[in-house]
């Protein structure tokens, strides 16, 4: 069985109720939804929360609600302990659980395809912990990273020695989580030998390079606008997807 778990927490500081915020006419929180509902690979759909509303919106499409206990509430807990216990519960109640695609609930920028090439790529290779969609670094390249001092004066994140090129071309290419598709086996989450910070995914995680920057969670309300104008255009997003695919990644 391929689970999708989505994770929506009700304490969001950024946006009250962010996850049920209306996108275009929809709770936030039914777009992942959506998306595993539209993947032919997924089978069963679950959500995390400790929320009512977010449960209620949730309720609307199907899903199954996974009841986060007091503990794992709140905007400092660690988000891989909360994935574990997810896939502890769906694991306890459906012996047959192979694979979990975790998505994000305030997230609108994933698609049933996006979920199914992540899974269909676990298909294809079972050396494979994990999937994960990610981006190219650009203008963000960690090379390009900076911190500000106790004298309140920027200078180079890390080593304060390092010559950068201002030339991005010559960096070492870098990638990050797009805050779309975690695609894993439900084995990699005990095994916690993830690349940091992602340890539930596992030691061997495929790419699936998408177009920068394709995925953005919310935490603003300026995030609120692009992801109402990205859910008005999805022809872009097949167009992104599909170039995604060209890609071999």
């Amino acid at each position: 069985m391929n689970a999708a778990i989505i994770t929506a927490r009700a304490g969001s500081k950024s946006i009250i109720n962010k996850n049920v915020f209306m996108v275009n006419g929809k709770p936030m929180v039914h777009y992942p939804i959506q998306a595993a509902l539209d993947a032919l690979k997924i089978d069963k759909i679950f959500i995390s929360t400790d929320g009512e509303l977010i449960a209620d919106a949730a309720k609307e499409l199907g899903a199954t609600i996974i009841p986060r206990p007091e503990e794992l509430s709140g905007d400092t807990v660690n988000h891989g302990i909360v994935i574990k216990h997810a896939v502890d519960w769906v694991n306890e109640r459906h012996d047959d659980l192979e694979n979990i695609v975790l998505l994000l609930g305030n997230t609108v920028y994933i698609d049933g395809e996006i979920i199914d090439i992540c899974l269909q790529r676990l298909d294809d290779d079972r050396t494979l912990d994990s999937c994960m969609t990610v981006w190219e670094a650009q203008d963000d390249h960690p090379n390009r990273a900076m911190e500000i001092n106790e004298e309140g004066i920027l200078e180079a994140f890390g080593d304060k020695n390092r010559k950068v090129s201002t030339e991005r071309q010559s960096y070492k290419k870098a990638y990050y989580y797009d805050q779309g598709v975690w695609a894993f086996r439900k084995y990699t989450v005990e095994k916690e030998d993830g690349v940091n910070p992602w340890w539930w995914m596992g030691n061997r995680s495929a790419p699936i390079l998408r177009t920068w920057v394709t995925g953005r969670d919310v935490h603003t309300h300026f995030d609120i606008g692009i992801s109402e104008w990205w859910a008005r255009n999805p022809d872009l997003m097949k167009e992104l997807l599909n170039k995604s695919s060209e890609n071999g990644l």
